[in-house]
C-alpha cells in the first residue's frame, strides 16, 4: 500500500534530492521514501541502544570507539569486521 502525501521542501533541498534520485536511478518519491526509512531505522537503533544502556549501563569510551571504528570500516566497504569488536560478557 502506498500513501500519498504532500510535502514542502526548500528549493535547495528539492534540487539536491532531484539530483540524488537521478544519480540513484529512482524517482523523487522513492528517494525520499528511502531516506525516511533510513532515518526511522536510525531512530529505532538509538532507542534500542538507550534501552540496552538502561539495563546494562552506559557504553564505555572503549565500546563507543570500537563501534565507531566498526561503522567506519563497514561504510568504507570492508567486510568481516564485526567479529573483531569486543563485546561485553
Amino acid at each position: 500500500m502506498v500513501t500519498k502525501r504532500s510535502v514542502s521542501l526548500s528549493d535547495e533541498v528539492a534540487k539536491a534530492v532531484e539530483v540524488a534520485a537521478k544519480e540513484d536511478g529512482v524517482s523523487f518519491s522513492a528517494w525520499l521514501s528511502g531516506a525516511a526509512e533510513r532515518q526511522l531505522r536510525v531512530r529505532q537503533g538509538l532507542r534500542g541502544v538507550a534501552a540496552w544502556e538502561s539495563d546494562a549501563g552506559a557504553l564505555s569510551a572503549e565500546e563507543l570507539a570500537a563501534g565507531e571504528a566498526l561503522l567506519g570500516r563497514l561504510l568504507s566497504g570492508v567486510s568481516g569486521m564485526a567479529s573483531r569488536v569486543r563485546r561485553r560478557p
